[in-house]
């Protein structure tokens, strides 16, 4: 442990990174606030009595841009940590030293740090397991060994408290360093489960097993330890399920199925052939006061979480002296009246003066809403005011209402609000009241009030409804058409008490007869009625409330069929400003039409329709505007969607760069909103991607397939740029589908060498050959000669893919003859840069170092952008090839800076690698090992997880040979 002198005594301070950034001084905890603060401390404790360059945590703290006073902001930042760990001025006996190449930690031997006792465990454990693996040992030690090291790995694993490094921000070392002892710790994981079989302890190898594969899926040997404790435990049937759980899963995220180790188990279990576990160790043995509350449904179910909120906020009263209020909204018929009368009445008991209700609309009887003026009326009759006592003038009512409520304990619900300005009369003064409103707008605007928004119910929640009107025993009978059901309902109470009173009401229907009525989409909100419950009637009230272009927008949101979408959707649909179409967006929402679904990566608002008022929006849409109009509708759509994607295709890559487009009209959105909402085209992107898919596969079922083709390729880049492979076959087989339907050929064949694009990239090069031969014939007799053209450079990709390097080299060439004189810069540059990457393969450095500078020229003349970033990469290696190490880390930092700023976190990576080689090949190691750590922190962006984890394990594995 280390002991400070300090004017108190001697202090123990102890220092923890197995978590959260923990320090204990004596009995204090010492608490590091700034960010920045905690990540020099970190960084420090990581290097341990050695010394961390000043660079080097500058560029740690700032990623790469530092600002100019970033050498003063560090003194700074030390100097502070060094007040929070309570140092003196004086320089002896600091923890934190200064020199004058940078900063040490000066940690001495009997330091309390749980990094380094983890460490020394870690190394302990491996050398008392060094004669095999612990799978293999465990059976064959002494019981006293078997402990021993049992016990140590336990106290190794105890020594976390979380995540390492939690509360540090993810610097590129600290990702590194993360990443290293996350590795470790669940290497002993897999050792503690080899003892625990070894010992017969399969439950709890079941129990902690299970858990440790929900976050990491791909470790096949804690898939093995499973399947072995079940099978072991008589669960033979669950140990082949887990397997085949397996096998899905790594068949799907790495392509290559399970390892050999899983293999034989799987064989073993099959045959009954599995090794037992060794033998176990033998062991030893008023007038009367209103009581105006409707009746609570006996039946109600869940909304725990909400009732505990309302039922603490009413019987509290708050600051000031006014009444408690809760405000209760929701889209129509999601049970805001059941809630609030449920609360109502586990309250009675707190208001015993009374409890006055009052629905201010009650539903088509009414013609209109009921006055705040006719509502006071009826409150004061209630409390016993009558004739003279009431006053006739509005203002002196509302006086008299809340001078009768004081000092009273009356609970008052209002039902059906619409606005704040009906409510606001009806709120009394005193704070022994008490005020329950629900209303489908959130009434925001209502001063004080605590605000409680109802969703639908939970899958579970739902299931309890129907249950308890229908009968436990009727649901067990046909549980999965049961659930089915409830999705039919969208898990919406009301339309889930409608169907259990239907089904009440007729005992001689099972569920599925039920279900079976509302699978057709068209007729299914008209079979969500019974008796004066609608769902229809209630959505209806919504509606009507809109004025007509709300009512238009409304109706042509229905069209909209991904998950969800963004406030610029309602510009094409409405054919307006992307402001106006906002604005009525938001009444939709206020109205509870339209739901918020939060806010996605690009800053953008999400909004989502229910699945019941998706159905009834379609519904009114084909009742109110006519099929050419929700046809121009779409239309306009998609070309608002073909805009989006040029300009993000553009803002990445530069002009037209390996696309070919189609016909169907772009919609223009304007330019200004456009650049604003793609200044970040990948949060963009992993914002849109899955409503892309959506609308590529509208488009093919509406027949206007030039728009789904043309979506699908404009997109291919950015699929393959992102990881989202995917969504690139999804899309593109559903738009090869179309045009072969409409007998598109250029479309189709164009959509062919784009899926030759994805074939490419999944290293099945024959397969990409087979598509792109076919498509090269047809553009070539159409005489679309660029796209012909880029298909001959896929095949020449797929030929070095297939280490044909000669036949590649063919290719480019005939794809750069058929590009040559037709202006394209960028795809000439392309060419290039793949002929030069074949040179560089066959070994013939001066014609790859030709080709590459000539591809870089032309890419510079016209701003080829990230290409630039390619080509530079690529030229690194040919340096690299002349151990030109100089030379290499310029390139490649180049092409660093190129490819970071599109956020193409693969292609940083292996130019970060490229840089690190250079480094290497120069004899500078512990820059290379610094890079190494940023390639590190790029690989972790990867969207595509099999990738980012095999350049991960890549990168760890250099850096373990580099510290040898």
């Amino acid at each position: 442990m280390l002991i400070m002198r300090a004017m108190a005594g001697w202090l123990v301070l102890r220092f923890g990174v197995l978590g959260p950034l923990h320090i204990q001084k004596g009995e204090e905890q010492v608490t590091i606030r700034a960010a920045k603060q905690r990540t020099v401390l970190a960084l420090l404790l990581i290097h341990r009595c050695g010394t961390v360059p000043t660079e080097r945590l500058i560029s740690e703290l700032w990623d790469h841009d530092p600002p100019v006073s970033a050498r003063g902001t560090l003194q700074s930042l030390v100097s502070r940590l060094r007040r929070s760990l309570g140092e003196g001025r004086a320089a002896d006996g600091r923890l934190l030293v200064g020199n004058a190449s940078g900063y040490a930690f000066a940690l001495p031997d009997d330091a309390s740090l749980d990094l380094q006792e983890f460490d020394q465990a870690v190394a302990g454990i491996r050398a008392r397991s060094a004669a095999g693996p612990a799978a293999e040992l465990a059976d064959g030690l002494a019981d006293g060994l078997a402990d021993g090291l049992a016990d140590d790995v336990d106290r190794a694993l105890d020594l976390w408290r979380g995540e390492a490094f939690a509360d540090v921000p993810a610097s590129p070392r600290i990702v590194v360093e993360r990443a290293r002892l996350e590795e470790a710790r669940l290497a002993l994981w897999e050792t503690r489960a080899d003892l625990r079989l070894a010992r017969r302890r399969n439950d709890e190898v079941i129990a902690e097993n299970t858990a440790l594969l929900a976050d990491h899926p791909l470790r096949e040997r804690l898939w093995e330890q499973l399947m072995l404790a079940l099978y072991r435990s008589g669960r033979r049937h669950e140990a082949l399920t887990v397997y085949g759980d397996a096998e899905r899963l790594l068949t799907a995220e790495l392509e290559i199925g399970p390892g050999e180790g899983l293999r034989r188990l799987h064989g073993q279990v099959l045959a009954g052939s599995v090794p037992p576990a060794a033998p176990e160790p033998r062991a030893p043995r008023l007038s009367a006061p209103p009581a105006q509350l409707p009746p609570a449904i006996p039946d109600f179910t869940g909304r725990e979480e909400e009732l505990t909120r309302a039922l603490t906020a009413l019987g509290r009263a708050p600051a000031g002296g006014s009444a408690p209020t809760v405000a209760v909204s929701g889209m129509a018929g999601v049970g805001k009246t059941t809630f609030a009368l449920q609360v109502a009445h586990r309250l009675r008991g707190n208001f015993p003066d009374g409890q006055i209700y009052v629905d201010l609309w009650s539903g088509e009887s009414r013609p209109q809403a009921r006055s705040p003026d006719e509502v006071v009326l009826r409150f004061l009759r209630a409390i016993g005011m009558t004739g003279r006592d009431v006053p006739s003038d509005p203002e002196e009512r509302v006086a008299v209402y809340r001078s009768a409520l004081a000092n009273r304990r009356i609970l008052i619900v209002i039902d059906n609000a619409t606005d704040e300005e009906q409510v606001e009369p009806l709120l009394p003064g005193s704070p022994t009241c008490a005020v329950l409103v629900t209303s489908r707008r959130p009434l925001s605007g209502l001063s004080g009030a605590r605000h409680i928004v109802l969703d639908v119910l939970s899958a579970g929640q739902a299931l309890d409804l129907i249950a308890s009107v229908v009968g436990p025993d009727r649901l067990a009978r046909e549980p999965a058409t049961a659930a089915e059901l409830v999705d039919l309902c969208g898990r919406h109470p009301l339309s889930l008490r409608i169907c259990s009173s239907r089904l009440a009401a007729r005992p001689h229907w099972t569920i599925g007869t039920l279900t079976r009525r509302l699978l057709d989409e068209r007729l299914r909100i008209d079979e969500l009625e019974y008796g004066r419950k609608s769902v229809r009637a209630s959505f209806t009230l919504s509606y009507e409330a809109l004025e007509a272009r709300a009512r238009r927008l409304f109706c042509l949101l229905s069209l909209v069929e991904a998950e969800d979408f963004a406030a610029w959707v309602a510009a094409p649909l409405l054919d307006t400003t992307v402001s106006e179409g906002e604005h009525h967006l938001e009444v939709l929402v206020e109205n509870q039409l339209v739901q918020v679904a939060g806010r996605d990566g690009a800053g953008q608002t999400r909004y989502r329709l229910h699945d019941l008022i998706h159905l009834y929006s379609g519904d009114l849409a084909e009742r109110h505007i006519p099929v050419a109009e929700r046809r121009d509708a779409v239309a306009r759509l998609l070309g608002a969607w073909l805009t989006l994607t040029d300009r993000g295709h553009e803002t990445s890559y530069g002009a037209n760069f390996l696309l070919n487009h189609g016909t169907f009209p772009r919609w223009p959105l304007a330019p200004a909103y456009v650049g604003q909402l793609l200044a970040d085209p990948w949060a963009w992107w992993e914002s849109e991607h899955r409503s892309l898919v959506a609308m590529v596969a509208q488009a093919a079922r509406a027949c206007l397939d030039e728009a789904a083709w043309d979506l699908a390729v404009t997109s291919t880049t950015l699929f393959g740029t992102y990881g989202y492979l995917g969504d690139w076959q999804t899309t593109h087989e559903t738009a090869f589908a179309a045009t072969v339907r409409s007998g598109n050929r250029r479309g189709e064949a164009i959509v062919m060498s784009h899926l030759a694009g994805l074939r490419i990239y999944q290293q099945r090069h024959t397969d990409a050959l087979d598509l792109l031969a076919p498509a090269a014939d047809t553009l070539a007799r159409l005489g679309e000669r660029r796209a012909e053209a880029l298909c001959y450079v896929a095949m020449g990709i797929a030929e070095r893919g297939r280490r044909d390097r000669r036949k590649a080299l063919s290719h480019f060439h005939r794809g750069h003859e058929l590009l040559r004189g037709r202006g394209d810069a960028l795809a000439e540059a392309h060419v290039l840069l793949h002929t030069g990457q074949t040179h560089l393969a066959l070994g013939d450095l001066k014609a790859a170092e030709r080709s590459l500078r000539s591809a870089r020229s032309i890419a510079r003349s016209v701003d080829g952008g990230p290409l630039e970033g390619y080509i530079d990469h690529w030229l690194g290696s040919a340096h690299l090839g002349r151990h030109d190490a100089a030379a290499a880390a310029e390139a490649f930092s180049r092409a660093i800076t190129r490819v970071s700023s599109i956020g193409d976190a693969r292609a940083e990576a292996l130019a970060l690698q490229g840089l690190a080689h250079a480094h290497l090949q120069s004899g500078a190691r512990d820059t290379a090992e610094h890079v190494l750590s940023l390639a590190g922190a790029a690989a972790q962006r990867i969207p595509d997880s099999a990738t980012a984890t095999r350049t991960l394990s890549g990168i760890g594995r250099l850096l373990t040979d580099l510290r040898a």
